[in-house]
């Protein structure tokens, strides 16, 4: 379980069948653990391997993650999110984003990129058949990042992106056509089955 609350950008460096290999930020010595998961891109990935003098992880990618999230169209050289998980008590002190699984439900696109003034807009869509998970001023995973919704037109909307969020994620290197992984608020996708099980 993560937050969305992104602790470090780190760089995809190769894969070797379904095995990925990623830059390891010096602050996850001791955090990261063989068997412990991480957030990459706001996907759960299981870390097999820790290179701590290289400062390198590996962690396996299934074929459905490869398929489902952007982690399978990565190049030597692109930046990710990284998210460490949530420890035991810290829900109960403080939970900055919101509960996020890294579970990815699909991928969405960045339409256009604004500079506004005190932040920047981007315009996301995905498949229509999504929409009903989209909640005005709710909440959506973008990459792993927590951010809220508005603005919604059936798989189209809106979120704003504060300075300090664009600089310290992959959202800096967004462009119009980038492909993001989402993932809908787990309240939203109960409630929804809840709802059409009647």
């Amino acid at each position: 379980m993560f937050t969305g609350i992104i602790d470090n950008l780190g760089e995809f460096i190769r894969s070797r069948g379904s095995t990925y290999l990623f830059s390891l930020p010096e602050e996850y010595l001791g955090g990261l653990e063989v068997g412990g998961s991480v957030a990459v891109n706001g996907a759960c990935l299981t870390v097999v391997e820790i290179d701590e003098e290289l400062l390198r992880f590996s962690a396996d990618v299934s074929e459905e993650t490869r398929q489902r999230t952007n982690i399978g169209l990565l190049k030597p050289g692109d930046k990710v999110n990284l998210e460490l998980p949530l420890r035991v008590g810290e829900v109960t002190d403080r939970l900055d984003g919101h509960l996020v699984q890294g579970h990815v439900d699909t991928m969405g696109k960045v339409a256009r990129v604004r500079r506004m003034r005190n932040n920047y807009e981007f315009r996301l869509v995905t498949s229509r058949k999504y929409g009903k998970f989209l909640v005005e001023k709710g909440a959506i995973a973008v990459d792993g990042i927590s951010l809220t919704p508005y603005e919604i037109r059936g798989g189209s909307f809106l979120i704003s992106v504060i300075p300090h969020t664009y600089d310290n994620t992959t959202l800096q290197y967004s462009r119009g056509g980038t492909k993001v992984n989402l993932e809908f608020d787990v309240l939203g996708k109960y409630v929804n089955k809840s709802v059409n099980l009647r």
